[in-house]
């Protein structure tokens, strides 16, 4: 296998080539020969489920992972990409869904990693940050370089790592899920800097599930399906109907699915509840009801949902608890109401990434599966794996690392964590960021199924169409206020989108 040195361009070539391309873990076939050739200043999207191949991809793109077999070209030359150090000497760069930067260093100092500026043999802090500061301004991302990473948002914090790739000299970029965090602006700012990478000559790798970026964005898109490329097309010659058949062979109006189910007894009420970042809010969720809360990133829904979890107590206002008032002051006292809450991040706040996907399961009813101090073995083992069938998780075991699932997987272990636990309102926050369309489909089955045993729903999205197509109620959030309230699709895309930007 050729050198990075050897890799000589070759006039005409594809930027990048793969031939017979294949990945194995042990018994498990993860790339499975794929042929696949990226042109340079194109954008290329690659789609598919959660398992597809499209993270082990990645990791054999930018050498995180050694191919087992096949051959790789840059520029028509052979290359190992046997190394991250090689993948970025060659100009080969990745922004992935979760941020890997250093949350307790500056945004200045994560764009500079590796390449920090040097005066008299000491950092000099003060260039790095108008140098990093002058290219977030360039790029259009309103971002302080001065700030603790920490301080930030996820979504500002894949802009960071976004700015650290330009900055860097990508010539192949790769983009995994770059809008799952991002507010429509920041959005726009991303879209704006992909134009202008692909304008300079910069080749463009788009992995979503959102299929209508696919659309507005890229020039064609790639398939994979259970390891294997199934197809590449001009996103010009295909459609969104095309694309999810090759995916998942389901038909597209089966993923948003949604059987009838009764309205019951009020299961909670908030009147005028007011907390950190939201106020005056009054809501009423019944079983059989999925009561969905739309607007912008830092709208003040999930403040307000996690008030109620008793993550942040409110500071005024009422809840009312199937007809009672109660004070929640904990997320114990929420939990022993009978209260749920799958949070935003499945990484930082759903998940216990040390451990295994039984015991992330199980974690909320420990206390049942136990005598006194002593946990019941049997019990936690048939408990788990119940879960793991029920929901499909798809796992060696139930002792695999959680951290060795795909994030599709990943968010079932949260959501199915709750389901033994006998909740009677369900809170989830952002349920599908970042999973595929046939993963989205087992979480709307798996909410269907919660309403039918006679639970209450609280979905947030900031996916318009899966809110507007799943809530019998929705609620419209601005500036951390509720301003709008629908029933189930009387009112327009447009009219919510207006309501929620306050234009």
């Amino acid at each position: 296998m050729a050198s990075v040195e050897s890799a000589v361009p070759n006039a005409g070539a594809p930027i990048l080539a793969l031939e017979k391309l294949d990945k194995r873990f042990g018994a498990t076939h993860a790339l499975r020969t794929v042929d696949l050739t990226f042109d340079e200043g194109e954008i290329h999207a690659i789609v598919g489920e959660n398992g597809a191949g499209k993270s082990t991809l990645i990791k054999l793109l930018t050498g995180v992972y050694p191919r087992s077999s096949g051959d790789v070209f840059w520029h028509g030359a052979p290359v190992a990409l046997a190394t991250p150090h090689e993948a970025i000497n060659l100009g080969i760069n990745a922004v992935h869904q979760e941020v890997v930067l250093c949350p307790h260093l500056t945004v200045a100092a994560n764009i500079f990693l590796g390449d920090e500026e040097m005066r008299g043999g000491l950092l000099n802090k003060k260039r790095m940050v108008r140098d990093a500061q002058a290219l977030l301004d360039d790029l259009g991302f309103s971002l302080p370089a001065g700030a603790l990473l920490s301080s930030l948002t996820i979504g500002q914090q894949q802009l960071v790592a976004t700015a650290r790739a330009e900055r860097r000299g990508a010539k192949f970029l790769i983009f995994d899920e770059p809008t799952a965090y991002l507010t429509r602006q920041e959005a726009a700012a991303l879209f704006k800097l992909i134009r202008r990478l692909k304008a300079s000559g910069v080749t463009i790798v788009y992995i979503s599930h959102r299929l209508e970026e696919v659309f507005e964005l890229c020039d064609r898109v790639s398939v994979l399906r259970d390891g294997a490329l199934v197809g590449t097309r001009k996103v010009s010659e295909t459609n969104e109907a095309d694309l999810i058949a090759l995916m998942i062979a389901r038909k597209i109006e089966q993923i948003y699915h949604k059987d009838t189910v009764p309205i019951g007894e009020t299961i909670m009420e908030t009147h005028a509840l007011t907390g950190p970042g939201f106020q005056d809010v009054s809501i009423r969720v019944r079983e059989g009801e999925v009561v969905g809360l739309y607007g912008l990133i830092g709208a003040g829904r999930s403040e307000f949902v996690q008030s109620v979890f008793g993550r942040r107590p409110a500071t005024s206002g009422r809840i009312v608890w199937r007809g009672k008032d109660v004070s929640i002051r904990n997320e114990r006292q929420a939990m022993n109401l009978g209260i749920a809450l799958s949070p935003e991040s499945r990484r930082d706040q759903g998940l216990c990434l040390s451990l295994g996907v039984g015991l992330n399961i199980n974690l909320p009813i420990f206390k049942l599966l136990s005598i006194g101090p002593l946990i019941n073995l049997t019990r936690e083992a048939e408990c788990a794996d119940k879960q793991i069938r029920d929901v499909q998780i798809k796992t060696s075991s139930r002792m695999a690392p959680v951290t060795s699932l795909s994030g599709g997987n990943q968010q079932k272990v949260v959501i199915g964590k709750w389901l033994n636990h006998g909740a009677k309102l369900f809170i989830f926050d952002e349920p599908t960021v970042g999973v595929d369309v046939g993963t989205k489909a087992e979480i709307y089955r798996l909410l269907g199924s919660l309403l039918k045993q006679g639970a209450g729903i609280i979905m947030i999205s900031s996916y318009l169409p899966e809110v507007y197509e799943l809530a019998d109620t929705l609620h419209v959030f601005r500036a951390g206020r509720l301003v709008a309230t629908h029933g189930h699709k009387d009112a327009s895309h447009e009219a919510i989108l207006t309501e929620a930007i306050g234009v």
